[in-house]
């Protein structure tokens, strides 16, 4: 049996990754990496796109559910924390996905190693990624978090586009990582090649 039709290939690789994603979590609250305005930057969501650029969308999704969990369980934002990281994250190997579909199902992973194909695709990824992590942290995360209404996240941001440059920094920024970093070591330190299964 290959390893690419094999379930305990699969639940072993989901395993090592979610662990590796659920330590990143852990160091970066531990010892946070802050850019020079404050922000702090993680790799959690570099394991899961790098989960993606190895084993496909399945693989990807299980190992940011499974981190998800733990974020929500253990670590101090909790729920509120694991959902925001999950919804902000997704569109980085979805929109991916729906590019490699649009290439061909028969397609592998490699398709990605174009420079031109995986630049669009962040770009595209990114895009969404702002879109939705601005609706929800105006509508949901910054309400609960800080106990004020919609109007008052406004008000103290000091308008719209505070707000969405706000949110676009982070966003930007971080998914930015998310994406070169798993990409480089996927494709450039040949990760897809020793480990890849599509």
């Amino acid at each position: 049996m290959s390893r690419n039709s094999s379930k305990s290939y699969f639940v072993v690789s989901t395993a090592i990754l979610s662990t590796l994603a659920i330590l990143f979590d852990v160091m970066s609250d531990t010892f946070p990496l802050r850019a020079p305005w404050g922000m702090k930057i993680d790799f959690v969501g570099v394991i899961w796109i790098l989960a993606y650029f190895l084993y496909g969308l399945k693989e990807a999704l299980s190992v940011s559910i499974i981190t998800a969990i733990f974020i929500s369980m253990v670590m101090p934002t909790g729920f509120l924390g694991a959902t925001m990281k999950l919804i902000a994250t997704l569109p980085m190997f979805l929109i991916p996905e729906l590019i490699a579909r649009f290439y061909g199902s028969n397609k592998s992973a490699k398709i990605f190693n174009n420079i031109i194909i995986i630049t669009i695709s962040c770009i595209l990824a990114i895009i969404v990624r702002m879109i939705v992590a601005t609706i929800l942290n105006l509508y949901w995360a910054i309400p609960i978090w800080f106990n004020i209404s919609q109007g008052e996240v406004l008000n103290s941001l000091g308008g719209w586009v505070a707000l969405v440059t706000l949110v676009a920094g982070f966003n930007v920024i971080q998914g930015i990582i998310d994406i070169l970093v798993s990409w480089l070591l996927a494709f450039k330190f040949n990760l897809s090649e020793y480990f890849g299964t599509w």
